[in-house]
C-alpha cells in the first residue's frame, strides 16, 4: 500500500470517526480542535488497527500520537513497513 493511499484511508477513517464528512482536514491540523477527544481516540485506534491489520503498542497509545494525519500515516506507515 502506498503512503497517498494509507493517508487518504486514514483521512477517510478520521473523517468517519469525528462525524466530518464534508469537512477538510489539513494534514498538520489538530484533530483535539475537531472532536478527537480521548473516547473517540480509542475508537479510532481501534479501527485503524483492524484497518491496517495493525497492533500499536502501548507505549504509542499517547494523545500527541494521534494528533494529526501527518502523525498517524506516519505511525501506521512504520507498522506497515515492519510487519512485512
Amino acid at each position: 500500500m502506498s503512503i497517498l493511499s494509507t493517508e487518504i484511508e486514514i483521512l477517510s477513517k478520521v473523517k468517519e470517526v469525528l462525524v466530518v464528512e464534508e469537512r477538510e482536514i489539513n494534514l498538520k491540523e489538530n484533530l483535539g480542535a475537531i472532536g478527537l477527544d480521548s473516547m473517540k481516540s480509542v475508537q479510532l485506534i481501534v479501527e485503524l488497527e483492524e484497518l491496517f491489520n495493525i497492533s500499536f503498542d502501548d507505549e504509542e497509545l499517547m494523545f500527541e500520537n494521534f494528533s494529526t494525519i501527518q502523525k498517524i500515516t506516519t505511525m501506521v506507515n512504520e507498522k506497515l513497513v515492519s510487519s512485512v
